[in-house]
């Protein structure tokens, strides 16, 4: 028992303890606590894990934050419900290019995601990894120019699904 309470003693908890057994004196007419040991406020705790103050370094660091992009991307998906029908009912080449744009960066919204979050550069390494994020961007600029080149030259995206449907 003696054992285990000299230990604690000389933990930081047993400097806690020690300052609060501290004895209040008097100054005045306030009676106030004396901490006996003013290196305790110093202490830090041990570092076990380093990567995730790696991380928050890293954070701090960019100091950009992904809520306005989580944000835009909900505006996009909302706006998709309500450009979808438009271009089908009423097909016209405003509404088909905006389809175009707005489903060409949903979908790579979503691959870019997916790409970095399986192919993170801790996993494959770095240049598979800017590989992985450079075919997507390569890919999204080869579908959004398709879908340009089919509005301008062919019926239109909502004309098409429209065909498509009476199928």
């Amino acid at each position: 028992m003696n054992v285990a309470f000299n230990v604690a003693r000389s933990s930081c908890r047993g400097a806690l303890w020690k300052t609060l057994q501290s004895k209040p004196q008097i100054l005045g007419n306030h009676l106030s606590v004396i901490q006996k040991e003013a290196s305790l406020l110093k202490l830090k705790p041990a570092v076990y894990f380093s990567t995730s103050q790696n991380i928050s370094a890293a954070a701090q660091a960019h100091d950009h934050s992904h809520s306005k992009l989580w944000t835009a991307e909900r505006f996009l998906s909302a706006g998709l419900l309500g450009i979808l029908p438009a271009a089908v009912a009423f097909p016209n080449p405003v509404l088909d290019y905006a389809l175009a744009l707005s489903l060409t960066v949903h979908v790579h919204w979503g691959i870019e995601a997916i790409a970095v979050d399986y192919a993170r550069p801790s996993v494959v390494g770095a240049a598979l990894s800017k590989a992985a994020v450079g075919a997507v961007y390569a890919l999204s600029v080869f579908t959004l120019g398709g879908l340009f080149y089919f509005n301008y030259t062919d019926v239109g995206l909502g004309q098409a699904i429209r065909m498509l449907w009476k199928l």
